[in-house]
């Protein structure tokens, strides 16, 4: 398990940057989040986007 400082890190790195739809799904695909109600959940609370700002899909995740 990450320290506390290790996943602020992480959550900072993504600052400023953006990932495709395709990198997000597998990010929720990495964390055990790819049944089609996951999906469904993350698209109604970050919207059906080509794009999403990384620190959205990791606040999504929970970090």
């Amino acid at each position: 398990m990450m320290s506390d400082g290790i996943c602020r890190d992480y959550f900072e790195s993504a600052e400023n940057c953006v990932i495709s739809r395709k990198r997000a799904l597998y990010e929720l695909e990495t964390h055990n989040l790819s049944d089609p109600e996951d999906i469904a959940d993350f698209y109604r609370e970050l919207g059906d986007l080509d794009i999403y700002r990384a620190q959205d899909v990791l606040r999504w995740l929970g970090y």
